[in-house]
């Protein structure tokens, strides 16, 4: 599943670890989980998890004692078949596109090093808030949005074996843009099945200058070509970061739709 658009899943897996990660966010707030879990057959030691801070995010951490320990003596000992946990509490202040860094070092018994360089799936997309517009407010919009700073473009091909795009796959598209990049569904803007509108408000926990939190509106449009088995997906939004990550989140969910 898409880790970017589903509130839990596994983020990564090999025959030593499983890092699943549970999230949930209202505005401008998120609260990330994350659990490490031991698979192997022996303990994991030394054990440590660096995230890096972010511009755009403020960040608080807590975990299992010794895990945010990123000095020499620092870590902890995941046992077998136990987790350590990672409890992130997060407020976004400013437009972003990409994901936060986070870095797992550990060493097994033998005393082999391991290290794995992975991205919390924390997208612009989690702080958005539905809009729902008539076309005429919609077209609006998208119209006062036009110019190169604005907008982004892409074109993707569906999977090579996914089924012919049909008005099923244009639902599951719809359900893409509502559930999964939290879009209002804007209905009615287009005489075609073939194209999905949404609208949407990407929160922030800034202020301006009289006391009132920033935010930025967003479009979104993806438009299908049965014949040629492709998607244009177009963004536009008064922030460049928040058209091109709208766009980024967009196509890898249709990607695995």
């Amino acid at each position: 599943s898409n880790l970017c658009t589903s509130p839990s899943g596994v983020l990564f897996e090999n025959s030593l670890l499983q890092v699943g990660v549970k999230h949930e966010y209202v505005g401008a707030q998120g609260r990330i989980s994350v659990f490490f879990g031991n698979l192997g057959s022996t303990p994991l030691e030394e054990f440590k998890v660096r995230v890096d801070d972010c511009e755009h995010l403020r960040m608080q951490k807590q975990g299992t004692q010794g895990l945010l320990e990123t000095d020499e003596d620092g870590g902890c000992t995941v046992a077998v078949r136990t987790q350590a946990k990672l409890l992130l509490l997060i407020e976004v202040v400013a437009p972003f596109d990409d994901a936060p860094a986070m870095r797992i070092s550990f060493q097994t018994e033998d005393g082999e090093k391991h290290e794995y360089p992975l991205r919390l799936p924390v997208v612009a997309t989690c702080f958005m808030e539905p809009v729902t517009l008539e076309p005429g407010a919609f077209m609006q919009r998208w119209k006062s949005l036009e110019g190169q700073d604005r907008e982004c473009q892409e074109i993707v091909k569906a999977p090579p074996n996914a089924l012919p795009i049909d008005e099923d796959y244009m639902r599951r598209i719809a359900l893409i843009i509502t559930d999964g990049l939290k879009f209002g569904r804007c209905q009615g803007c287009d005489p075609t099945p073939w194209t999905v509108s949404g609208a949407a408000t990407f929160r922030t926990g800034a202020k301006d200058v009289n006391g009132n939190f920033i935010n930025v509106g967003c479009l979104v449009r993806v438009e299908a070509n049965p014949q040629a088995g492709a998607f244009r997906v177009t963004t536009r939004t008064l922030h460049p970061l928040c058209s091109t990550a709208v766009k980024n989140v967009a196509l890898v969910s249709i990607k695995l739709a």
